[in-house]
C-alpha cells in the first residue's frame, strides 16, 4: 500500500519527483486520504520511505495488524501508530477514487498522467525477440 500511493503521488504531481518525493507523497495523502486522519511525513518517513530503502519500518512509528478495526490508527504503548490493513486498504481505495474522479474533472490532472506516461511510461507490451 505504501508503493502504492509512491505510484498515484507521482501522476499526481506529473513532473519529475526527483528531489521531490516527499512533496509529491505527502502531498496525495493530504489532498485525498480522509481529512486529519494521516501524518503524512509519518507515513512518508516510517512507512514508504522505511519500507523502501530499510525493509523495516523506520524508527517502529507504526504497527501493523489486520482484522481489528477497532485498534485503526490508535497507539499503542505511546510508541506506535496502529494501522489496521483493512481500513488502511479502504481508505488508500477510497483516495485512488477521489483522484481519478478528480482526473475526470480536471484537465490539468489528466495532463500531469499524460506528462508522467510520456517520461516515465507503465506497464505495456513490449515485443521481445527470443533466441
Amino acid at each position: 500500500m505504501a508503493c502504492a500511493i509512491d505510484y498515484l503521488a507521482g501522476f499526481w504531481w506529473g513532473k519529475s519527483t526527483k528531489g521531490k518525493v516527499e512533496k509529491a507523497y505527502t502531498g496525495f495523502i493530504n489532498e485525498y486520504f480522509p481529512k486529519g486522519r494521516y501524518d503524512a511525513n509519518g507515513l512518508y518517513d516510517s512507512l514508504r520511505t522505511g519500507l523502501v530503502h530499510m525493509f523495516t519500518i523506520k524508527g517502529k512509528k507504526y504497527a501493523l495488524i489486520h482484522g481489528h478495526p477497532e485498534l485503526h490508527l490508535k497507539t499503542h504503548r505511546a510508541v506506535h501508530i496502529i494501522l489496521n490493513a483493512e481500513d488502511f486498504c479502504d481508505d488508500l481505495t477510497s483516495a485512488k477514487d477521489r483522484y481519478f474522479d478528480d482526473v475526470e474533472a480536471t484537465a490539468d490532472l489528466l495532463n500531469k498522467i499524460v506528462e508522467r506516461f510520456a517520461r516515465d511510461s507503465f506497464l505495456g507490451v513490449v515485443d521481445l525477440e527470443v533466441p
